[in-house]
């Protein structure tokens, strides 16, 4: 009898951690985006903001979206995923993801002044998180959500700080 008891208790003992794990790697799975226009954005806003004085985020952006948020200067990872309404991350690897998104070391990812960034989202699911320089473009004048419904940005080169607002069309 006693054999069968070790046998019981070895068994949770392996199956607890193989549920834990798997549910955590099932979260990660559920929440990575794969950012594939992360590049081709940004390049086509960086030119968009030296070239033009206004835009319409629709026609640089090589994506589908309903919403976009601004994400200000030192806003934790937690309420970021409260102002979107969702969890996501940007993590390439489950590793990445435990020490980045799930410890101390990844809660503040816009730790410095400089740092803003654009989230969007379609049908309540991120499809591009963009973190940027504010001295390229400067989108913390903006409250969002921003809707993507013919909305045009101008763009105030005043001092090169390319500070970017809603038009008043």
């Amino acid at each position: 009898m006693k054999t069968k008891s070790k046998t019981i208790i070895i068994a949770v003992f392996l199956i607890i951690p193989l549920i834990l794990f798997l549910s955590s790697y099932m979260g990660f799975r559920s929440q990575k985006i794969n950012n594939e226009h992360l590049e081709s954005f940004k390049n086509n806003l960086m030119t968009t903001v030296q070239q033009k004085s206004h835009f319409d985020m629709k026609n640089i952006t090589p994506f589908e979206w309903d919403r976009m948020y601004i994400i200000r200067p030192y806003t934790s990872r937690t309420e970021m995923h409260e102002k979107v309404g969702t969890k996501w991350t940007t993590a390439d690897t489950y590793i990445g993801y435990l020490i980045f998104d799930k410890t101390w070391l990844g809660e503040h990812p816009l730790d410095d002044d400089i740092f803003q960034k654009l989230v969007f989202v379609k049908d309540n699911k991120v499809v591009l998180d963009v973190t940027l320089n504010r001295g390229d473009a400067d989108f913390t004048q903006i409250n969002s959500p921003v809707i993507n419904d013919n909305v045009l940005f101008d763009i105030d080169k005043t001092d090169g700080r390319n500070i970017i607002k809603i038009s008043k069309q």
